[in-house]
């Protein structure tokens, strides 16, 4: 990730392109990392404590909002320059397009969040960080305006909603500048989690509580003493996300990888049941049409391979069995996994599965309830030994091939399935015309 930032070159010959046009001229610098520029705590702590919010801001034009951000400015006890004028500086913001004829004024220099992917550049379009410097100002100034809806100020500001005016002195040091202090707002905003937390404050207060609570998380992210650095890689060690390569004494740990999850589980347990229901994240109808969703979800596919089951094992397990022994599994499964939203759903494999061990019993003339129960019981002993021995380590060697693999193994046992079931009916049911004599 990168800000960009750019400084507008006058076009003598086409007055009427789009404020976007700045952008395709710039610079660009890396995030700035919050642990070792100590200047962007200091700036912001320094702006919070002359603060100049805007919030909701109806004027739909840059210029009218930049006006009202100068007036708000230049009207704040805390930031008195008796040597500046605002009205001057609204003046300096802009670049004569080149045009006398034609009124057009474009942004002189502004910082924008711009992401390089192999397809080319894209543009953080939501805000939009302006810098100005003021020769006449004694101290810099910032102000922050949110607009009450989105704007559309060219290609790459389709949805702005967010406007930083930075105001700096033309003589500072290079770690006061305009463009310091404007790195320090552009990594701040380049968060869209940030942002959309930004929209959700009603107040001033809310606003500068999220500023300090995003600072201190840029923080505290790089700044991790040894000792913790050192649990943390030895946690890992039975992370199936880490990249470190797997070890044999990760598979001679008995017990880590269930105690690890119960450490984690154990102080959201509650908490699973309950979000959505009461508390701050009461919301009741989201909760029940994700419940309704799943329950049709779940109940479709349990209908279809349950009749699946029922033409392959003669009626021994059927629709409606299917559906009562999902609904026992699922709830016990959800009580122990903590979330009663979890998906428990009778799969293709499993319908197949169903189909071997029928076989198998007809083959040799075993009973099948018995045998299946018998089955069931291995898989449960197996599936405890895998989890105490960290078997499931393993499957950070598995790639995205192996899902396909098996993908393609079920889609053509059910295709030749079909197949054998149309061929079979239509042999039983051709008869071929005979001749008469």
């Amino acid at each position: 990730m990168y800000v960009a930032s750019s400084y507008l070159i006058e076009h003598n010959n086409n007055p009427k392109r789009y404020i976007d046009e700045l952008f395709h001229y710039g610079v660009y610098v890396k995030l700035m990392n919050f642990e070792e520029e100590v200047r962007a705590h200091r700036d912001l702590d320094d702006f919070l404590a002359r603060a100049s919010i805007i919030l909701d801001e109806t004027a739909p034009a840059l210029n009218n909002v930049l006006k009202r951000m100068l007036h708000h400015v230049g009207q704040d006890s805390h930031t008195a320059e008796p040597g500046c004028h605002f009205e001057e500086v609204m003046s300096m913001l802009f670049t004569d397009a080149g045009a006398q004829e034609i009124n057009a004024h474009l942004v002189s220099e502004t910082i924008q969040g711009v992401t390089a992917t192999a397809t080319g550049v894209q543009y953080q379009q939501s805000w939009l960080c302006i810098l100005c410097n003021v020769k006449s100002l004694q101290r810099r100034h910032v102000c922050i305006s949110r607009l009450e809806r989105p704007q559309n100020w060219g290609e790459n500001c389709c949805e702005v909603r967010y406007v930083i005016l930075i105001l700096a002195p033309l003589k500072m040091k290079s770690t006061k500048t305009a463009m310091e202090l404007g790195r320090t707002f552009g990594t701040l905003f380049s968060d869209i989690s940030f942002r959309q937390k930004l929209l959700e404050t009603k107040t001033q207060e809310e606003f500068k509580e999220a500023l300090v609570f995003q600072r201190h998380q840029l923080t505290a992210a790089n700044q991790q003493p040894a000792a913790v650095e050192e649990e943390e890689e030895e946690e890992e060690e039975t992370d199936p996300h880490s990249h470190k390569p797997l070890k044999w004494k990760d598979f001679f740990r008995p017990g880590r990888g269930i105690y690890e999850d119960l450490c984690r589980r154990l102080p959201l347990y509650s908490s699973d049941f309950t979000d959505g229901v009461v508390g701050s994240n009461k919301t009741v109808l989201k909760y029940m049409t994700t419940a309704i969703f799943l329950y049709i979800a779940i109940l479709l596919p349990a209908i279809a391979f349950g009749s699946l089951n029922d033409e392959r094992t003669r009626g021994e397990i059927d629709v409606r069995k299917t559906i009562i022994g999902q609904s026992i599994g699922g709830l016990i499964y959800s009580l122990f996994a903590g979330s009663p939203l979890v998906i428990p759903l009778t799969t293709a494999p499993l319908a197949i599965f169903i189909s071997v061990i029928r076989g198998l019993c007809d083959d040799y003339d075993l009973d099948f309830p018995a045998f299946y129960a018998c089955i069931g019981l291995w898989n449960s002993l197996f599936l405890i030994l895998g989890g105490i021995f960290n078997v499931s380590l393993l499957m950070k060697l598995f790639k995205r091939s192996t899902e396909e693999v098996i993908a393609l193994f079920i889609s053509i046992a059910f295709v030749v399935d079909a197949l054998k079931g149309t061929i079979k009916n239509h042999s039983d049911d051709y008869i071929p015309h005979r001749q008469v004599r």
